[in-house]
């Protein structure tokens, strides 16, 4: 049993310690646990250099492992006079990502939500719900459109991962549309992704200061067809939604950062009566080291969940401004306007959203904020809370 134990052992720590090719290091410790003899260990060792194989089982091959999560703590009140002061964990992710064949990947992302049905016995406990599970098709390259791949599960719809890519403060809320439940982050259907041109150059990424998989050197696409139901629903009729989102990189040597993106949306509400569900949207962004900011401009009918066949439209700004002198400290500001029904008064909502973030390593940051959520219903109080939030990722 030993013999086995520590085999096990060894490959557990390799795994979770090493980054890069560390056979050898597995090996020596199979060695001095007396697993294999010296001369194994050296014949082993010579073997695989020599065939240029890797050490690492074949089941952890091009596996990677890594997580996110949003640690809240929010003191605030809501419209209806109710004061909350409390801990969350708002997102848990754990991130799988498995390179199965050179022109296969795959990807599992379980999330944690907590359940808040005042009806079920296990109210309040912590759950995991998937959020992705899909996998990638690579392609190839077709004249301007490059790194094409063809994606099918459960998977990021075109538009809400494209913008959590330029505006990285999904750790205080949701982005604009989804904020307002026209849309959701997630979906199961197939998709088309792809670039215009060749990716960005190592010094225009830079200049951009940010990482992304979306670095087409003209822009990319995002088309595909969906349940319409989202990651969090039952589909509740047999229609499908068909969402693309195209952006153009109009000065990619001089303004690399700079992008023009259309998003469009055309199916059914996730009803059993299958209500229109249509959505335009239009966005300007820009980014560099120093500053980020977006505008965009919405019209929609209808939404996701299919409650109404309304006519809406909407517009957000956000921008985000990193202090010269503290490269790791930046200010953030966010407004969103939204009406939900265009030939009605007294019903819209704005958000008004400020703070101060500190990154403290890669991706992990600590933002301190300030919600203001106004309804210009006379009967109802402005929502308001402060927030402390520390996003871990690893």
């Amino acid at each position: 049993m030993q013999k086995i134990i520590i085999p096990l052992i060894g490959i557990l720590i390799l795994f979770l310690a090493s980054p890069v090719w560390a056979g050898e290091s597995l090996l020596k410790t199979l060695e001095k646990k007396g697993v294999i003899s010296e001369e194994e260990y050296s014949y082993i060792l010579a073997d695989q250099l020599k065939e240029n194989k890797s050490l690492l089982p074949k089941a952890i091959e091009g596996l990677s492992i890594g997580g996110a999560a949003f640690l809240d703590y929010s003191n605030g009140k809501e419209n209806n006079g109710i004061e909350y002061n409390k801990f969350a964990l708002t997102r848990g992710y754990i991130n799988i990502k498995k390179d199965i064949t050179p022109w296969l990947k795959a990807r599992i992302t379980p999330d944690v939500t907590q359940i808040t049905d005042s009806g079920n016995s296990q109210r309040g406990d912590l759950e995991l719900r998937m959020k992705y599970y899909y996998a990638d098709f690579l392609l190839s390259d077709s004249g301007f459109f490059t790194d094409n791949v063809l994606r099918a599960g459960l998977s990021p719809i075109p538009w809400i991962d494209f913008l959590e890519n330029i505006n990285i403060y999904r750790m205080q809320g949701a982005m604009f549309q989804e904020r307002f439940n026209n849309i959701n982050s997630a979906d199961l259907g197939i998709s088309l992704i792809g670039n215009f041109g060749d990716k960005l150059s190592k010094d225009s990424q830079e200049a951009v200061g940010y990482s992304t998989p979306y670095s087409g050197k003209y822009g990319g696409y995002y088309i595909g067809i969906y349940n319409g139901s989202g990651y969090k629903a039952v589909e509740e009729n047999s229609d499908k939604v068909i969402e693309g989102r195209i952006t153009f990189r109009p000065m990619p040597n001089l303004l690399p950062g700079l992008q023009l993106s259309y998003f469009g949306l055309s199916g059914k509400g996730n009803k059993n009566t299958s209500p229109d569900w249509q959505t335009q949207a239009g966005l300007l962004s820009f980014q560099n080291k120093h500053i980020v900011f977006t505008g965009e401009y919405v019209e929609a009918k209808g939404n996701q969940n299919g409650d109404n066949e309304i006519d809406k439209k909407g517009y957000s700004v956000f921008g985000e401004f990193k202090i010269p002198a503290h490269n790791n400290a930046a200010v953030m500001a966010r407004y969103d306007f939204w009406d939900q029904d265009i030939y009605t008064n007294n019903d819209e909502q704005s958000v008004i959203i400020g703070g101060f973030s500190y990154r403290l390593y890669a991706n992990n940051i600590i933002l301190a904020a300030y919600e203001l959520r106004h309804y210009y219903d006379p009967s109802k109080m402005d929502d308001q809370k402060e927030q402390l939030i520390y996003q871990l990722s690893f």
